[in-house]
Formats: C-alpha cells, sequence, structure tokens
C-alpha cells in the first residue's frame, strides 16, 4: 500500500513539474513572438540550459538578432542550434545545415551540412528537403543522383513549399529525374502559381501562351503585379506584337516600362522600339490630319513595296544561309505598319509562314552567321538590334 501511495505521488510529481515546464516554454515563445527580446532571453535561457530544444533554437534566433543591443553572436548561434538539433528539432537542424553549408559561426563542413540537411529532411522539414534535393541535383557533397533529387523535390511540394511545387512540375515537363507528365507537370505548376509564387505564373503564361493565350496572359499580368519584371517584360512582347491578341502599343509601353523599373535591363531595346512606333504612328495620325491625300499615297506606297513573300519563295532560297528576322507577327496589316513604323521597306521585306504567322527578314542573305550579326549590330536601330533573330532559311520552315 505505502508502495502504490509513494508510486501515485511521484507521478503527481512529474505531471506538476511537466505541466510546469510546458508552461515555461510557452512564456518563453510568447515573449519571442512578441518581439520582447530582453523578456525572451530571460524566460528562455534557463529553459535552453536545461535541454529544452524549442526554447534552445528561440536562444539561437535571440543570439543571431543580437542580444542586449549587441552585435550577433554566430559562435553562439550555433552553440544552441546544435544543443536543440540534439533533440530533434527540425528548423534547428535544417538552420545549423545552413550554418555549415556557408561556414557561419563555425568552418564550412560539406559532410556536416549534408547530415543535418537529412536529420531535418527525415523530421518532415520542407524546406530542408528542398535544399537537400539541390545538392542531389548539382552533386554537392554528394554523388549527383537527379532521380533522388526529383523525389525529394516532390516530397517538399507535396507538403505545401510553392518553389519545390514549382521545380518538381518543371522536372515533370523536361522528364528530368522522372518520367515526363505534362499533365501532373501543370498540376504543380498551378498549384504553385495559385498559391502565389510569380515564376509559376510565369512559367504557366510561357506554356500556355500559344493554345491559351487568355489564361497567360492573366497569369503574366499577376506575375507582372508581384513585381517579376520577365512576365512584365513578355507582356510587353505579346501587346507590341498582337500576338494572340490585339495590338495594344501603349500597353505594351507601360509594361516595357515595369520590366525596366524592375531591373530587367534587357527590356531596354523592347521599350526603344515600342516607342518609336508609338512615335511614328502619331506621326503619321498627323499627317493624315494635315495631307490626307499624300498621306494615303505614301501608305499605298508603303504597301505595295511590301510584297509577301510566301513558303514556295522562301524553299527556293539556299537553305543554309542565314538572314535576320526583325519580327513576327500575326497579321498582314501588322506587318505591313511594321515595315512602314521603322521605314525599312529598302532593307527588309514580310513573308507569310502560314495562317496568322508573318515574319519581316532582312532582304540580305549571308553565307556566314557571323557575317549577319555584324550587320545586326553595326546597322540596325537598337531598338530593332535587341529583338533581332539571326537563323537560317531552313529554320523557318522546318520545325
Amino acid at each position: 500500500m505505502l508502495q502504490r501511495l509513494k508510486l501515485i505521488i511521484a507521478t503527481g510529481v512529474t505531471l506538476l513539474t511537466t505541466g510546469a515546464l510546458a508552461a515555461d516554454t510557452q512564456n518563453c515563445l510568447q515573449a519571442y513572438t512578441a518581439g520582447k527580446k530582453a523578456q525572451a532571453f530571460q524566460k528562455c535561457h534557463p529553459l535552453a540550459k536545461e535541454g529544452d530544444p524549442q526554447a534552445a533554437f528561440i536562444l539561437a534566433r535571440l543570439y543571431a538578432l543580437g542580444v542586449d543591443g549587441k552585435a550577433p553572436d554566430w559562435e553562439k548561434v550555433v552553440e544552441w542550434l546544435r544543443l536543440s538539433s540534439a533533440a530533434n528539432h527540425a528548423e534547428a537542424a535544417y538552420n545549423l545545415a545552413i550554418a555549415y553549408q556557408k561556414g557561419k559561426g563555425t568552418a564550412a563542413d560539406p559532410q556536416q551540412s549534408l547530415k543535418y540537411y537529412r536529420q531535418s529532411s527525415e523530421l518532415g522539414n520542407p524546406k530542408a528537403m528542398r535544399n537537400l534535393a539541390m545538392l542531389y541535383e548539382k552533386g554537392k557533397g554528394v554523388d549527383q543522383d537527379i532521380g533522388q533529387a526529383f523525389t525529394l523535390y516532390q516530397r517538399s511540394a507535396e507538403s505545401g513549399l510553392t518553389d519545390s511545387q514549382l521545380k518538381a512540375g518543371l522536372m515533370l515537363l523536361q522528364g528530368e529525374g522522372v518520367e515526363k507528365d505534362p499533365v501532373a507537370a501543370r498540376r504543380w505548376i498551378e498549384k504553385s502559381a495559385d498559391a502565389g509564387n510569380d515564376n509559376a505564373q510565369l512559367a504557366l503564361g510561357v506554356l500556355l501562351i500559344d493554345f491559351d493565350p487568355e489564361t497567360a496572359i492573366h497569369w503574366y499580368a499577376k506575375a507582372a503585379a508581384a513585381g517579376n519584371p520577365y512576365a512584365a517584360h513578355n507582356l510587353a512582347l505579346v501587346y507590341s506584337e498582337g500576338q494572340n491578341t490585339p495590338q495594344d502599343l501603349y500597353q505594351a509601353l507601360t509594361y516595357a516600362r515595369t520590366s525596366l523599373k524592375l531591373g530587367n535591363r534587357e527590356t531596354q531595346p523592347l521599350f526603344d522600339r515600342i516607342q518609336a512606333r508609338i512615335e511614328a504612328q502619331d506621326a503619321r495620325q498627323q499627317s493624315v490630319k494635315t495631307g490626307p491625300e499624300k498621306a494615303g499615297d505614301e501608305t499605298d506606297k508603303s504597301l505595295a513595296i511590301a510584297d509577301f513573300k510566301g513558303l514556295d519563295w522562301l524553299k527556293a532560297q539556299p537553305p543554309e544561309h542565314f538572314v535576320i528576322q526583325l519580327a513576327r507577327l500575326t497579321t498582314p496589316e501588322g506587318a505591313h505598319r511594321f515595315i512602314r513604323d521603322f521605314n525599312l521597306e529598302p532593307i527588309a521585306r514580310p513573308v507569310k509562314l502560314g495562317q496568322d504567322d508573318y515574319v519581316i527578314l532582312t532582304r540580305d542573305s549571308f553565307v556566314v552567321k557571323a557575317d549577319a550579326h555584324n550587320i545586326l549590330k553595326a546597322q540596325l536601330p537598337t531598338a530593332l538590334a535587341g529583338e533581332a533573330w539571326v537563323r537560317s532559311y531552313r529554320s523557318l520552315y522546318k520545325h
């Protein structure tokens, strides 16, 4: 009877102690979450010293922020991350892996980094799965294994990490580390895009523009609104060329300007080209107001000079010779307008490749590709050169 009573008392004390520790840990977490660093340190430090993994992790975070107004102490960060990781704290193991990978607070050690990424992954951390997948994909610190990389990316994706969802989708699309599966690929990419990943939204725009332009433009617009400069650039292209949507040069200019503001300097030639076309268009409209008959004569002359060639003509050209493609458009009116806007009648001609498919090619062709590139750089206006493409005649009709 006495022995049983002792057992009951011991159990009660244990439960009281466990409850008190849980309350202390909760107080530690609440102080940290509230941004009260000094109070969090006071509440978490004793618990961390007793081996509480959550308190030790919070203490590591506090040392990373700087305690008592001091600079971050990265060695202390690593010290407490080690203690927390030893008690299987997934986020601590992930952060410790990064510390070993970057050599921050400790000497860089790829094998230790790999060890802690694996530990964190096994504990279910999707970010650790993603980083471990990257190591397998690139063969850094471990033998390259694309199949294992895909498996880890997919596990991370299933846990909800949006960049892993995009990566898994792209690998399924390309058949990297897994059999190609366009349906599954699109499902993962859409899942990532729906969650707000602007790179996934950009990817959907690229994938869909040729057969579902309305949906593609929707995703491009969402990505651009989220600050993706490449989506803004692609929208500028779509609206400037009337590619699968009515041409709108002012809308195109707006998106080109957005892309530039977001830091994509490669958009500058496109911006210049669109601006030049708007200026030419405005000047032409003014000319119509002041001299409609003369303007009409010039338009008729321009249309007459820019006679279309077709596939038969194209296939009659030396297939290995090179030509400069200046633009690709979807309407004959757009092709005529492009030639007229840039005064290209002496050097360029429109060619109809198929239904709603027109290209503007230089009249001259080249035996040596480098010669075409030299002409492109030296003689074409910057607004055109940035978007021009040197290609063989054969490539225009062989797909």
